[in-house]
């Protein structure tokens, strides 16, 4: 998560670039918590969108040749206090504003079900076993996210075993 957060094609296609204290952007703080990690209905509210875009304020590209490298620009951040999901990231944090949002994001229990159930959707089936999607979501929330340990329960899983050939061919 951290590294599309720092990628150049997220600064510059969802407008992070132009993130900047005073003139705040919330595409890519919507895109993170709505397709990214919680999902639509994942009980975050536009609130919540405000004070992400807040913490992804100052990051920008050096672009060279189109590819571009990001970067930190601690004029163009807003360095004021932020309420995520109800969690205060004090003043002051800069460019760790970034880590924050994001440890807060992927703690929250919404992120573990909602990419639970993208796994199963991918190789599973496109109707999730809520029974499954619960088990990998308690995997990702006691691994913080490991992603061998999924899938090595998907592969495992007798849902897994009973829809071999319905989602993949030879």
């Amino acid at each position: 998560l951290s590294a599309t957060a720092h990628h150049p094609a997220m600064l510059r296609y969802l407008d992070n670039e132009q993130n900047a204290a005073g003139r705040i952007n919330e595409n890519y703080a919507r895109e993170l918590l709505e397709l990214h990690t919680m999902g639509v209905g994942g009980g975050y509210s536009q609130k919540d969108v405000f004070e992400v875009a807040r913490c992804l304020t100052g990051w920008r590209l050096h672009d060279r040749q189109g590819r571009g490298t990001a970067y930190f620009d601690k004029q163009l951040h807003d360095d004021g206090e932020k309420i995520v999901l109800g969690k205060l990231i004090a003043a002051g944090g800069g460019e760790k504003d970034l880590d924050s949002v994001l440890d807060i994001i992927l703690a929250h229990p919404s992120t573990a079900k909602y990419l639970a159930t993208k796994f199963v959707r991918h190789f599973v089936n496109e109707d999730p076993p809520p029974s499954l999607v619960e088990k990998l979501a308690k995997i990702f929330r006691d691994t913080e996210g490991d992603t061998k340990a999924i899938l090595a329960a998907i592969f495992f899983s007798d849902e897994f075993k009973a829809s071999a050939g319905q989602k993949f061919k030879r």
